[in-house]
C-alpha cells in the first residue's frame, strides 16, 4: 500500500461510555498502524480526507457517518455493527418503522453504493439480509477481534482479588459487560439461583453500575441478599484482565448480540465461553469447541448453568486459545481490509 492510501474510520462519538463499537474501532485502527497503514479515527461530521486515496471506514447506521461518506465521494467501506439484526425489528416496532422510512429516503443508498459491506460474522450477514428493504450491498466478511491479552497474569489476578478477598478459593463465572435488557442477565440471574450445585461458587457481574437505572435495580432486587453474588461495578485494566484470568468461565446469555468482543478477549486468556444461539460469534465457538451453547430461553440459560458448575474440562482452556488464536485476532481482520484495498487498486 503507498503512502498515500490510508484509511480514516468515522464513529459518531468518541465517548467510551458507547460501549463496545468504539472499543473495536479503537483496536482496529491501532493494529493498521502497527501494520504500516495510516489510519485515523475521528468523530468530527466536517471531516475531510487527506487525499484522494484515503478510504474511509463507516462504522454504524443510522448516524451521520454515513452520510458523510457518501457525500465526499472516497472509496467507502461500512460496518453495520449488528445495526440490520432482525432482533430490534421485532423488539422496538415502531423503531423499526421509522428507521425503514429512512432507510428508503438514504441509509439504503448509503450501503448500495458503498465499496463493501462488512459483516464481522457470517451470523450476522445472514440476519441482516432481510431486516430492510430493497436490500443491496457487496457483502464481505471481516471477523473482528481483539489483541493478545496484556499484562501479567499473576498479577492482574491479585489486583483483583485484593479488592475482592472473597473470591479466593471459589469457582467463579464471569458476567462483563452492560446490564440491558437484550443481554439476559434476568434470565441468568434466576438460573445462578437455581443451580444444581451451588458450594464453593460465584457469580461475578461485572459493569457499569448507572445509578436510578430502573433495569439495574430491578436485577439488583431478583439478587437480593445472595452473596454469591458479586457485583463488582464497572472493571478496566488490569482489574477487568485479572477477572477474565482468574474465572473458571464466561458467560452471555443474550437474547442479541452482534459480536461480543468480550468473547473473543476471554478466548485471548483461554477461558471458555458459555453462550446463547444469539451471540452471532456461536459458530465459530462452537466450531472451535471453545465452550458450550444453548437456546436463549429460560430454559437454555439454566443448561449453561447447570452444565458449567460439573464441568472441569481442561482441554476447553485450550480449545478457546486455539479460537482466539485462529478465528478472534484482530490482526486477521486488519490484513484482510488491507487486501480488500490492495486489490480495489489495481
Amino acid at each position: 500500500m503507498d503512502e498515500e492510501t490510508g484509511v480514516l474510520h468515522l464513529v459518531h462519538s468518541l465517548d467510551p461510555q458507547t460501549g463496545g463499537v468504539l472499543s473495536a474501532v479503537i483496536l482496529l485502527d491501532d493494529t493498521l498502524n502497527r501494520l504500516g497503514v495510516s489510519s485515523r479515527v475521528s468523530d468530527d461530521p466536517t471531516i475531510t480526507p487527506r487525499s484522494e486515496k484515503e478510504w474511509i471506514i463507516v462504522h454504524g447506521l443510522w448516524q451521520w457517518p454515513g452520510r458523510r461518506a457518501q457525500k465526499l465521494k472516497n472509496p467507502y467501506l461500512v460496518y453495520p455493527h449488528g445495526m440490520l439484526d432482525p432482533w430490534f425489528k421485532k423488539t422496538y416496532p415502531f423503531k423499526h418503522l421509522k428507521k425503514q422510512i429512512y432507510w428508503w429516503l438514504k441509509q439504503g443508498r448509503i450501503l448500495r453504493d458503498a465499496h463493501a459491506v462488512c459483516f464481522t460474522t457470517e451470523e450476522e450477514r445472514l440476519l441482516g439480509q432481510n431486516t430492510f428493504f430493497p436490500y443491496q450491498a457487496k457483502e464481505i466478511v471481516t471477523g473482528l477481534g481483539v489483541s493478545t491479552a496484556p499484562g501479567e497474569s499473576d498479577d492482574q489476578i491479585e489486583t483483583l482479588k485484593k479488592q475482592f478477598p472473597q473470591l479466593e478459593g471459589k469457582k467463579c463465572l464471569l458476567y462483563l459487560g452492560r446490564f440491558h435488557p437484550k443481554k439476559g442477565v434476568d434470565d441468568l440471574i434466576r438460573a445462578w439461583k437455581n443451580r444444581s450445585h451451588q458450594e464453593q461458587t460465584m457469580l461475578l457481574l461485572a459493569g457499569p453500575l448507572e445509578e436510578r437505572n430502573p433495569w439495574i435495580q430491578s436485577l439488583q432486587n431478583l439478587a437480593g441478599e445472595d452473596s454469591s453474588i458479586l457485583w463488582t461495578g464497572m472493571l478496566e485494566g488490569d482489574r477487568k484482565w485479572g477477572a477474565l484470568r482468574l474465572a473458571n468461565a464466561l458467560i452471555l446469555p443474550s437474547h442479541q448480540e452482534n459480536y461480543g468482543m468480550v468473547v473473543a478477549e476471554a478466548c485471548s486468556v483461554g477461558l471458555p465461553v458459555y453462550l446463547t444461539d444469539k451471540v452471532n460469534l456461536w459458530r465459530e465457538v462452537m466450531e472451535a469447541g471453545a465452550g458450550v451453547v444453548e437456546k436463549d430461553t429460560s430454559a437454555g440459560i439454566q443448561n449453561l448453568i447447570n452444565q458449567w458448575t460439573v464441568t472441569e474440562d481442561e482441554n476447553l482452556k485450550d480449545r478457546a486459545l486455539h479460537c482466539f488464536k485462529k478465528r478472534l485476532d484482530i490482526e486477521q481482520t486488519a490484513n484482510l481490509l488491507i487486501r480488500e484495498i490492495k486489490e480495489s487498486a489495481v
